[in-house]
């Protein structure tokens, strides 16, 4: 799937399947991690769901839970694993340390 207006050029993936995604993000320079913060840039939490729905081809239809643990920087190469629920959706995000960034539970088509 093509790279939203937001997200065009903040990410490249690095390998995919249906459940598991692996990106590397681009340096501070992109706009988004400027809007988010120049001084601290961050990867905004509602990116960090919308990247993996994106890849993936998936519409989001709810967000059940969103935990966001760890900041996420510019450069960051991060691992999505994705996993079916009775209730819908869980992906996990972690970063090339192996520490969890974020863990969601999401409802998609």
């Amino acid at each position: 799937m093509s790279q939203t207006y937001l997200s065009k050029g903040l990410y490249n993936v690095i390998s995919q399947s249906d459940e598991r995604v692996e990106i590397e993000l681009t340096d501070a320079s992109h706009p988004i991690f400027k809007a988010h913060f120049e001084e601290m840039p961050l990867l905004p939490g509602f990116l960090q769901i919308d990247i993996v729905a994106e890849i993936l081809g998936k519409e989001i239809d709810a967000i059940t839970s969103a935990k966001f643990v760890q900041k996420i920087l510019p450069d960051e190469r991060l691992t999505y694993t994705i996993a079916p629920t009775k209730s819908g959706i869980r992906v996990k995000l972690t970063n090339s340390s192996n520490e969890l960034c974020g863990d969601f539970k999401l409802k998609w088509n």
